[in-house]
């Protein structure tokens, strides 16, 4: 219809989220009052058609991985009570579940519990598998995905959902906005020339927060040549503030990588990250 349309975080438009008088009559005149004076937040980056279907398939993923695992937890607890601690990746496998059903239990309740539920760990696992030949296509066709697949211990669903969550890459001016952007960045309180670090901010994409902090996971232990640059560093910001802070920077930093290839269409090059320290 020719008009341009403003998106906004309404959490930072703080006179109506203030206001104590709150109806939509009066939130469109304040909306526009703002308008008018140019006194609104930065408008929210709206991505394409395609990267949009991307986070959507990616959602998806997310939710159902949480309801399979939630599922596992459930029969975890169910054998306890049978004395039966189970190994880590003992349910992550139809395999694993097939040994449950051939095995005798006391309490009558937990074989066809058990049946139930895998079942639904079938059906689940289906799913996602579908949606993962969903994302395949789509990494095929995007060289950034490949690019950052360069990175140690970095995979097809972290470089995915980083690809997809910042959309384009040229839209941060700098590596310190994408860490603000997944909540990575520290919180900070200064008065007067006393700075103090808090925790992380948690504000923004926290998908990008969760798979990037495995991504550190597995880099802290990494023993290969080209994941060393990034170990040793991990090593000596963990000896001065412990393995938990160091993990998190961890992740800051090979976010911070990340963005600096996309941004200049370069590979991972461990040579340079020992050489920068």
């Amino acid at each position: 219809m020719g008009a341009e349309v403003t998106v906004v975080n309404p959490a930072k438009v703080k006179a109506i989220a203030e206001s104590r008088r709150k109806t939509d009559k009066i939130d469109a005149k304040i909306l526009c009052d703002l308008l008018r004076l140019d006194g609104l937040p930065q408008p929210v980056h709206m991505p394409g058609r395609q990267t949009r279907e991307l986070r959507g398939i990616l959602v998806a993923r997310r939710q159902l991985i949480s309801a399979r695992t939630k599922l596992c937890n459930v029969i975890r607890g169910m054998l306890r009570q049978e004395g039966i601690r189970l190994p880590m990746r003992a349910l992550s496998s139809q395999v694993g579940w097939d040994r449950l059903l051939k095995r005798k239990y006391c309490l009558e309740h937990i074989r066809p519990a058990i049946e139930s539920y895998a079942r639904s760990f079938t059906a689940l696992s289906e799913s996602i598998k579908e949606l993962d030949r969903q994302l395949q296509e789509r990494e095929k066709s995007d060289e950034r995905v490949e690019r950052l697949k360069t990175i140690p211990n970095v995979g097809s669903i972290s470089s995915l959902t980083l690809v997809a969550a910042l959309d384009d890459v040229h839209r941060f001016s700098s590596s310190r906005k994408v860490v603000s952007y997944s909540g990575l960045a520290p919180t900070v309180n200064a008065s007067g020339e006393r700075v103090v670090y808090g925790p992380i901010s948690r504000e923004g994409r926290s998908e990008i927060r969760a798979a990037w902090v495995q991504v550190a996971h597995r880099m802290a232990h990494d023993r290969r040549a080209e994941a060393r640059p990034l170990r040793r560093w991990f090593n000596r910001v963990a000896r001065r503030r412990g393995k938990k802070t160091a993990t998190v920077a961890l992740a800051r930093k090979i976010l911070t990588i990340a963005y600096q290839m996309l941004k200049e269409g370069e590979g991972y090059n461990a040579a340079r990250i020992g050489a920068a320290g």
